[in-house]
């Protein structure tokens, strides 16, 4: 009777320590997911070589950098950026440079900031995505933003 009243102890403490499912529904920040294509063959321009990621820069209205990455998986050369959520201006340019025709890419992305307050957590969603100067599209199923330059 002694084990089953200690396992019965065990149990619920470790069963009180869970109170919340909170960490379960949090999303993170919010990331947009671009890619550029050229506007007359819809190749990747990373992929054709045409431009090189390394001469990719992502910033805000106020020339401050933002947190982004490139992604260069089996060709699928994409732009990953986090906006900052406290900014007062939701502007993001993608700069690319060419260093060889001087043919540069200046994109201009503008947007909304959603933020979800709830018990557990705040959470923050893109809303609103414009591109100002470009074609653009967005896939509905993946979230993938490609921009025709």
């Amino acid at each position: 009777m002694r084990k089953y009243l200690l396992l019965f102890v065990i149990l619920a403490t470790f069963n009180s320590c869970n109170d919340s499912d909170c960490d379960l529904y949090s999303t993170g920040p919010p990331i947009t997911y671009v890619e550029l294509v050229n506007s007359d063959t819809g190749e990747n321009i990373f992929t054709s070589g045409d431009y090189q990621y390394t001469d990719i820069e992502v910033v805000n209205a106020e020339g401050e950098n933002v947190t982004s990455d490139f992604i260069y998986e089996n060709d699928y050369n994409i732009i990953r950026f986090i906006p900052y959520t406290y900014s007062s201006s939701n502007v993001i340019f993608i700069k690319v440079e060419d260093n060889i025709n001087e043919d540069d890419i200046n994109v201009k992305i503008t947007f909304d900031i959603k933020k979800v307050e709830t018990e557990c957590y705040t959470n923050y969603y893109i809303e609103n995505l414009e591109v100002e100067n470009y074609p653009s599209e967005t896939d509905a199923n993946t979230g993938l933003l490609t921009i025709k330059v």
